[in-house]
């Protein structure tokens, strides 16, 4: 066939309330970030628990979660800490 086969099981459905997630409010990040929230208190249940990973950490993710699940405000994260990367001590890109 020149391939294998692989299944691996579907996972138990996430329950936020047994899990202990703390919340990233958005006052938590920096000011020049938090303007890309604007409306917004504070990160979602995914979103908190990758925001490390996202916005703190040069390294791949692999984000899969269901439509509406919060994964392209974790995508602005990691492009937030990429602007980051950039800026000078005055706040502007250079």
């Amino acid at each position: 066939k020149g391939y294998e086969r692989v299944d691996v099981p579907a996972s138990p459905p996430f329950d936020p309330s047994t899990t202990s997630v703390k919340y990233v409010y958005i006052n938590e990040l920096p000011k020049w970030a938090q303007v890309a929230f604007k409306g917004t208190e504070k990160l979602n249940t995914i979103q908190s628990i990758v925001h490390n990973a996202a916005f703190g950490r040069s390294q791949n993710l692999l984000i899969c979660a269901p439509t509406g699940a919060g994964k392209t405000n974790i995508a602005l994260l990691t492009i937030l800490r990429l602007i980051g990367q950039h800026m000078d001590a005055a706040g502007g890109i250079g």
